[in-house]
């Protein structure tokens, strides 16, 4: 009796320190999912507000760029006049004009105004418009948004037209909100069943795609250039029916527990092993790129501090990648344009017949630095879309002899000058239809800009051929020898430091992809006379068997 009554002891205790362990869990991860949907929330409104502020930035960096056009600056003439409109016509603004520094308007175009609009509008003064003050004070303006007549919310920008850094006077550019996609473009990054409302400073409503919600949840960022609020709302019922599930699903737990609390050594084997098993698919996901992935391996006070780990791992991933997506995203795109204005710039300069010597030889370094920028950008473009996306490579089946031949056709074009030849011995399929000829073009590539041979000398050759389960293609070249370092990057065994780095992203890139083929690299340079790099990658599974 004693035993037994011991026994009902302990399971009673047993039960009430495991429903107080477990109810209290529950309010941490309730805090925790809460915490977790409002970040979210506030994470979305914040890509928004950064959407729009980047393409606003844009347009008004595109006006910024028209007034430098010396036609622009020539008032009233005909030239004058053709470049507003040209503006117009290969830009998304809707209407353009240029106002003199005495506010006179010089210049209008617009898509709906017939000759008789600008008849009426040209000679006018605009002096008292605020966007006209602000750039003939030399600075590019974004003016608040006006209604039309049509009921459609306009914005003006305008960028001071200079003469021998005398501002005379202002370009300015109007486009439409309500009538075009812009909102709708921001949008897109919405998560699913998300409402979106873009208000101005004064709470005028721009953009309303907000939906009732019993028991909104809400998160508001603001648009850097402009001032404008961003809003974002989700329904809070699914949180709540997901915590009252969770809430089920706990009580379940401790139920489950008194039946089998007989057989504690048993439950607990099996229990580690199923933890494990979960904490493994949990581990999987991640390495699929399912940021999202929330891991609950029990009230256990190890397991619940692996699943904390866990999550706070997830969500470090998820912001990480939403981090890099935007920096790719500003890094591929905003400097890429901005480079674009430098190289445009670049040519006028050298396409000047007054440029001295001094000057044209400080231009073509200019240009030359603004084509390797280009060329970093495509290959971080290529290492973000082929390795930095977060989804798992998938397997694209491709005939090495057709690649080969596909990527030395392609080379012998852009560089005529350079004999490049293909050999391929035995035929294979590979599973790398789509990083395979990346690894050979950039191999290719590098072997003959690199090459001090004469052009109309330089020798380039691709040979291939089956070595068991594997497909081996060497790149051969007549070269000066690759150096060390290079050598050592492609082989795996530099380690990338302030004073031990490759020459640019192209050989990381090669080694990143062949990593992911499951591949390998062996680098010959015998006595500096060229080099053969040898890329080693599986066959296809298929053929195989």
């Amino acid at each position: 009796m004693r035993l037994r009554s011991g026994f009902l002891g302990v399971l009673f205790v047993v039960a009430l320190v495991l429903s107080t362990v477990v109810f209290a869990g529950f309010a941490l991860h309730r805090s925790a999912i809460t915490t977790q949907e409002r970040q979210a929330l506030e994470s979305d409104a914040w890509t928004v507000a950064t959407d729009i502020d980047t393409r606003l930035r844009e347009k008004r960096s595109t006006v910024a760029l028209w007034a430098s056009n010396d036609a622009v600056a020539d008032h009233g003439s005909t030239a004058q006049q053709r470049a507003v409109t040209t503006l117009r016509r290969q830009t998304a603004f809707e209407g353009a004009s240029v106002v003199a520094a005495n506010g006179t308007m010089t210049a209008f175009d617009a898509a709906d105004a017939s000759p008789e609009d600008r008849a009426t509008l040209v000679g006018q003064d605009f002096g008292d418009r605020t966007y006209v003050q602000t750039a003939l004070r030399g600075q590019s303006h974004i003016s608040t948004p006006f209604e039309a007549e049509s009921g459609n919310y306009v914005v003006i920008l305008s960028a001071p037209i200079r003469t021998n850094g005398t501002v005379v006077g202002t370009l300015n550019a109007a486009f439409h909100l309500t009538a075009t996609d812009f909102f709708e473009r921001a949008t897109a990054s919405l998560t699913s069943g998300r409402s979106l409302r873009v208000a101005t400073r004064a709470d005028t409503t721009l953009y309303d795609q907000s939906r009732e919600f019993d028991a909104p949840l809400t998160a508001t960022a603001t648009v850097e250039s402009t001032g404008w609020r961003v809003t974002v709302a989700a329904d809070r019922t699914p949180l709540e029916r997901r915590l009252r599930q969770s809430t089920g699903l706990q009580v379940g737990a401790v139920l489950a527990t008194l039946l089998v609390v007989a057989s504690l050594g048993v439950w607990a084997s099996r229990r580690t092993i199923e933890q494990i098993e979960r904490l493994s698919d949990g581990l999987g996901e991640l390495e699929a790129g399912e940021y999202d992935t929330s891991l609950d391996l029990g009230p256990a006070t190890e397991w619940r501090r692996i699943s904390d780990r866990f999550d706070a791992l997830a969500a470090t991933l998820d912001r990480r990648e939403s981090q890099l997506s935007v920096f790719s995203r500003v890094f591929r795109h905003n400097l890429r344009n901005d480079m674009s204005v430098i190289m445009l710039s670049t040519e006028r300069i050298l396409s000047a017949e007054d440029t001295d010597e001094a000057v044209q030889s400080s231009a073509e370094r200019i240009y030359s630095r603004a084509e390797s920028f280009m060329a970093t950008t495509e290959h971080a473009r290529t290492i973000h879309d082929e390795l930095l996306d977060g989804r798992p490579a998938t397997p694209v089946p491709a005939d090495v002899r057709t690649v080969i031949e596909d990527v030395a056709h392609s080379l012998r074009t852009r560089y005529p000058e350079a004999t490049v030849e293909a050999s391929v011995a035995d035929a294979a399929v590979v599973d790398g239809g789509r990083r395979l000829p990346i690894v050979l073009t950039e191999l290719g590539e590098n072997a003959i800009a690199h090459n001090d041979q004469p052009p109309g000398t330089r020798h380039l050759a691709f040979d291939a051929w089956r070595a068991d389960e594997t497909v081996a293609i060497a790149v051969s070249d007549d070269g000066p020898g690759m150096p060390e370092t290079e050598r050592e990057l492609l082989v795996g065994n530099l380690e990338e430091t302030p004073t031990a780095h490759g020459s640019g992203l192209g050989l990381w890139l090669v080694k990143w992809l062949v990593d992911s083929l499951d591949g390998s690299i062996a680098v010959s340079t015998p006595d500096g006379e060229g080099t053969t790099v040898t890329v080693r990658v599986p066959v296809d599974g298929d053929e195989e068997g």
